[in-house]
């Protein structure tokens, strides 16, 4: 009998101790800071803005070739910092377009500490400053996998937003992690659940998905999801099983299809 009870006891306290470790070590799964301090490449300025709880945070930013261009202000995943996109981004500028890269508190040598509400507030006070700097030019959002989460929040319910790119995007991190732990109570545990398709019938822009066939971070599923929640969504779908989908795309077809749907977004 105390064999039993002992193998009882023990089949309790695992999903007991793992829903322990996801609740008290979720922001070290979540968040991955890269705390290199960023530097601005040739060509790009290195501002910096003050948060409403009073945090400087410094970025990147490439200005458009005119008064009236596109800019895009864009959200990177939650792994490595800005700098790590700027590659892209010198691409997207030299293409036509004004590049802000958006940098996280906790990220690229900035202060504070990551959480899905921080980076909310933060991603309306890059907004702000992006509109307040290119008064004239129409924004495009890119929300790069974890950063699908703050781009769709941001624009919910916006009149002012041109045209969104989600790279790589989850439905929610809460779904992501009811598929990894599906023993564990995962929509009690998670203080950052990051929901995205519930916010797409208030997303007025259009949106174009961009996902690999093969991901094993962000299953495709979710991007067909997200593409078809939206108001007006394209999806496209690339081979293999790159993360995020359009940054370590070897043959560029991501890039392409991006520039095409934001040079085809109407004035």
């Amino acid at each position: 009998m105390r064999r039993v009870l002992t193998a009882t006891a023990i089949v309790i306290a695992i999903p007991l101790l793992l829903g322990g470790a996801l609740w008290a070590g979720q922001e070290r799964l979540i968040f991955l800071p890269d705390p290199r301090r960023l530097s601005a490449p040739a060509g790009w300025e290195r501002p910096s803005l003050r948060t409403a709880d009073g945090l400087d945070l410094a970025f990147l930013a490439a200005p458009p070739p005119g008064p009236e261009g596109m800019v895009i202000l864009h959200f990177h995943g939650n792994g490595g910092n800005a700098g790590d996109r700027a590659g892209l981004g010198t691409l997207l500028n030299r293409a036509g377009f004004g590049v802000v890269l958006a940098e996280y508190r906790g990220y690229g040598g900035n202060p504070g500490r990551p959480s899905e509400e921080a980076f909310a507030a933060d991603a309306r006070a890059y907004l702000d400053w992006t509109r307040a700097r290119f008064p004239a030019a129409r924004i495009a959002l890119w929300g790069e996998s974890l950063g699908s989460g703050v781009v769709t929040r941001l624009a919910e319910g916006r009149a002012d937003i041109a045209a969104i790119v989600l790279e790589s995007p989850f439905t929610s991190v809460r779904e992501l992690a009811a598929g990894m732990y599906p023993w564990l109570p995962t929509d009690m545990l998670l203080r950052h659940p990051f929901e995205s398709l519930s916010r797409l019938p208030g997303v007025r822009a259009p949106v174009l998905v961009v996902a690999s066939e093969q991901d094993r971070i962000t299953p495709a599923d979710h991007a067909r999801r997200m593409a078809t929640g939206a108001r007006e969504g394209r999806l496209v779908m690339l081979p293999g099983g790159a993360h995020p989908a359009v940054l370590n795309d070897p043959g560029g077809e991501g890039v392409r299809a991006v520039l095409a749907f934001l040079r085809g977004v109407p004035r």
